[in-house]
């Protein structure tokens, strides 16, 4: 990539210089540098090799001497936007900055990511996004400032915070910076690049939940099927019938190693879930009946709009049904409505797009709801620019 130019890379690096001129002379004393609408909560060193996160039992340990700062930032009168930054001690620091994502809903502070930026050398950031709701999407309902917060004003907040703090402790701000993320964390990373690519030398993008708006409908649109009657509903243990038949229809065709468990490119594979469907007098527990056959058609061809017949998101390749990690655990659940896709699907558009604890999702509508979503909240939380901009070198 080329260097953006002097002017602009000296001007955004003499920023961070002004706010803190010479170098802390303890961590300690990081407690007293002014930020703009934050305060620092914490200054603490971390010499004893492991640290126990605020409201957990358990220590992270191996860790490297650093310093930790704790920053609460309130750009907004209904802002709460938590933030660490640990800092390895002397010559632990490699000189760089590594700023952590978040998953899900997220409402908690990512240590686990933190220690290990740590031991690497690192210095790092992590944030809450802006809610303190543990995981759960509640924190949005309500709150359209909080929505903001989470869906990109948190990561700038962590972002400049942490690059004060850094220069305030060590006299220096980082010469590389890098940001990381996946799941959500990836639609942070994509929103990072979309709005703020000078703040970044490096972006990683780990399977990134980018189209917020899209990727719920699609888990509304399987919620719907599931359970539009009790006999559509199909249980985790008969996914092995489907992703059994799948497989034996389609590693015949599939260029993998013989023996293996899994397909290769499943999207060759064009399985139609009505051949397992229950003949007169079979086994239940060996087929599915017509009704789940026509749920399982549903999450395989994923949402489409009914009025244009338009895909509006993936669906899902045979193949993984009966893998714990997948079907059982995302569509499925280990009951009716248990699944986490049922948690986000439904915690998304009752608390972000229509500010009612009480939606129900039988209710939702593939053409008009879907564009409310996506002319509303999606314009705050998608990472779906059609462009992204050259990072800062």
């Amino acid at each position: 990539m080329r260097r953006v130019s002097k002017l602009l890379f000296v001007s955004s690096c003499s920023v961070v210089v002004s706010a803190a001129s010479a170098a802390a002379q303890t961590c300690e004393s990081v407690a007293a540098i002014a930020l703009p609408h934050a305060t620092v909560t914490a200054a603490q060193s971390i010499t004893s090799g492991s640290f126990t996160p605020p409201g957990s039992t358990m220590a992270l340990t191996g860790l490297p001497p650093f310093c930790r700062v704790a920053v609460t930032s309130t750009p907004t009168s209904d802002s709460i936007i938590k933030l660490e930054v640990w800092i390895p001690l002397g010559a632990g620091w490699n000189g760089k900055y590594q700023q952590l994502g978040c998953g899900g809903f997220c409402g908690s502070i990512g240590y686990g990511g933190l220690a290990t930026a740590v031991q690497r050398g690192y210095a790092s950031a992590a944030t809450d996004d802006g809610s303190q709701a543990l995981g759960s999407g509640s924190f949005a309902l309500g709150h359209p400032e909080k929505i903001v917060d989470f869906g990109y004003r948190a990561l700038k907040e962590t972002t400049d915070k942490a690059k004060a703090v850094i220069a305030a402790f060590t006299g220096q701000p980082p010469h590389h910076s890098y940001f990381a993320g996946c799941s959500d964390g990836g639609r942070e990373a994509l929103m990072e690049a979309q709005r703020y690519p000078e703040d970044f030398d490096g972006i990683i993008v780990g399977a990134p939940a980018n189209a917020w708006t899209h990727l719920f409908a699609g888990f509304i649109w399987n919620e719907q099927a599931l359970l539009k009657d009790p006999a559509s509903y199909i249980p985790s243990s008969l996914l092995p019938v489907l992703s059994n038949a799948a497989l034996a229809q389609c590693s015949k065709q599939d260029p993998n190693v013989a023996g293996d468990l899994f397909l290769m490119d499943p999207s060759r594979c064009n399985f139609d879930p009505a051949s397992v469907q229950c003949n007169a007098g079979q086994d239940p527990s060996t087929c599915l009946t017509a009704a789940q056959v026509a749920t399982a058609r549903k999450i395989y061809a994923g949402p489409m709009d009914p009025v244009t017949g338009a895909s509006i998101f993936p669906g899902y390749e045979p193949g993984t049904e009966s893998d714990a990690t997948n079907w059982p655990l995302w569509i499925t659940g280990a009951a009716p409505g248990a699944g986490f896709q049922q948690f986000f699907g439904n915690g998304f558009y009752a608390n972000f797009v229509f500010h009612n604890p009480s939606w129900d999702f039988r209710t939702f509508n593939f053409t008009t709801d879907l564009a409310l979503a996506d002319n509303g909240v999606g314009q705050i939380v998608n990472s779906m620019a059609g462009a992204i901009r050259r990072l800062h070198p």
